[in-house]
């Protein structure tokens, strides 16, 4: 089965650019499908709708006023317009992509580029000069289209091309299409009566239709974004499904990927980077980063940012070592990011870092405006503890929602001392309400959910507990990653293959690593 990446890996970066192709391309998707509009002076870009306000914003993040249609501006004006944080911060300067840049970058990495049949609705001479332009691309280009008059006309053009067909089917169309292509020629597409397919028009998917399709021409069903529906489009024979990036193609089974660890370059670690990465070797895991703290209130007590400029250079020097050793990702935990700005700005460009992992340690509570690792939890009333629960979940939601990051640290940390030092009682369902807003706000923003498994032995459960990562893939979540947070080589990976286990039964197909903060999928069923 092929896997088709709808408008890119859109969960995961800014829809129809080439950052969403670019983790197609890394993620092992055979097709990206794309949406391609017109400028006014005939440049043919990527995008979805008519105007450009959904996706674009000015420098800074603010929504446009107007309604900008892409017809009415140049190619030159639309790159004024950021097109990538609206998704997130992390693609900040996005601009939009030529349909050619996206040819060319499809080509190189070997995935096959799809143009949406939103063509059709252009002037005859632009049709002409995007059929021109796609015939130069004969291995790389394909071409959808919901009408076999569409078809036709595209055949004049481009006679050995690939062409995709997802109008109405029935048997009429079928005996047309016979007519025009052999088997390896046409994908014909059914919709998947899913949530994600309630809006559209012609028949869904079943046994009958897809027999009849199968038997002259590819299968294809869109959109897909979650197991069951993969196993229902198996029944079916599909050849080719698209997903928005939330199913993945089988890729890395077995690896085992440390994401959160600490060296001596944190304040509360003596480790060293290499005997790290012997202890992990010892556990049988691939890959680990160096996840130093950088917490941002600090910046003006003492010197925060050699340190993790000195974990950067030692995990390269490491790597150049070769031999059968884990690899060692460039990482840093930075907190509180949204305190300092500035601090954060310079934190970021201090190395070619593969991950960054955000975190909340310090909680803006008026009693007690400090790390809470220093809080004496015995001393506070049920009323004060419940206030600053509330206040680190508000602070949690204002992180992901401004900064620039991978991977959300330890969503329940505060626990860890409330509870686990301290003995208190917390109900966290009484927070579910923030918690799910948090969720919800890193699945569209496709930051990914750290398994924190330092708790285990404490607390018995990981951060976040069960109940949480089991809301999370309820929601649609898909972005896990596993961090021992270990500060010792005694830690390394620790309780990994009990969380991996523990995911699997919620029901979670994959958990991701991060390498120049592009993610990857490892196959864990």
């Amino acid at each position: 089965m092929i896997f088709q990446a709808h408008k890119g890996v859109s969960c995961e970066a800014p829809e129809n650019t080439l950052s969403a192709i670019d983790l197609a391309i890394r993620q092992g998707y055979g097709t990206v499908e794309l949406d391609v509009g017109v400028t006014a002076d005939s440049r043919f870009v990527l995008l979805h709708d008519a105007t450009i306000n959904r996706t674009a914003r000015l420098k800074g993040g603010e929504e446009l006023d107007d309604k900008i249609y892409i017809k009415d501006i140049t190619y030159e004006e639309a790159l004024k317009y950021d097109f990538g944080i609206f998704f997130s911060k992390k693609y900040e300067g996005e601009k939009i992509p030529t349909l050619s840049d996206a040819l060319k970058l499809a080509k190189k990495g070997g995935v096959r580029v799809k143009v949406d049949n939103k063509y059709q609705r252009f002037e005859p001479a632009q049709r002409l000069a995007l059929f021109k332009l796609l015939a130069e691309y004969p291995d790389t280009a394909a071409l959808t289209c919901n009408s076999v008059e569409a078809i036709k006309e595209a055949l004049e053009y481009l006679p050995n091309a690939r062409y995709h067909y997802d109008g109405e089917v029935n048997e009429q169309v079928l005996a047309e299409l016979k007519d025009l292509f052999t088997k390896d020629k046409l994908t014909v597409w059914l919709p998947h009566e899913n949530p994600s397919t309630t809006w559209v028009k012609v028949p869904f998917a079943t046994p009958k239709l897809a027999r009849a399709i199968k038997e002259h021409f590819t299968l294809g069903l869109w959109i897909l974004s979650r197991g069951e529906h993969l196993k229902s489009a198996m029944a079916l024979g599909a050849d080719v499904i698209e997903t928005n990036g939330q199913l993945k193609p089988r890729m890395n089974y077995g690896l085992i990927a440390d994401m959160h660890t600490h060296s001596e370059n944190s304040h509360d670690s003596v480790c060293k980077i290499s005997d790290m990465r012997d202890a992990q070797a010892a556990h049988g895991t691939s890959i680990f980063a160096v996840t130093d703290h950088f917490d941002t209130y600090s910046h003006d007590s003492y010197d925060i940012f050699t340190p993790i400029k000195r974990a950067a250079d030692e995990a390269v020097r490491l790597n150049a070592e070769g031999g059968d050793m884990p690899t060692v990702l460039r990482g840093i935990e930075i907190s509180e990011s949204f305190w300092f700005p500035d601090v954060y700005a310079k934190a970021r460009g201090l190395a070619e870092f593969d991950v960054i992992i955000g975190s909340v340690h310090c909680v803006r509570y008026e009693l007690n405006a400090r790390a809470y690792s220093l809080i004496d939890f015995s001393k506070l009333s049920d009323v004060e503890i419940a206030e600053f629960l509330d206040a680190y979940f508000d602070d949690v939601k204002e992180l992901i929602s401004f900064c620039d990051f991978d991977i959300l640290a330890h969503l329940t940390c505060p626990l860890r001392y409330i509870v686990g030092k301290y003995g208190r009682e917390v109900r966290l369902e009484e927070y579910a309400e923030k918690i799910e807003d948090i969720l919800k706000t890193i699945i569209r923003r496709g930051i990914a959910l750290e398994v924190n498994t330092s708790t285990y032995d404490m607390l018995g459960e990981w951060m976040p507990p069960v109940w949480v990562l089991e809301k999370y893939h309820e929601m649609g979540g898909h972005l896990i990653t596993l961090g021992s947070d270990a500060h010792t080589p005694e830690r390394a990976s620790a309780h990994f293959k009990k969380a991996i286990n523990g995911l699997s039964k919620i029901g979670f197909s994959d958990i991701y690593y991060y390498k120049e903060r592009k993610g990857y999928q490892i196959a864990i069923k």
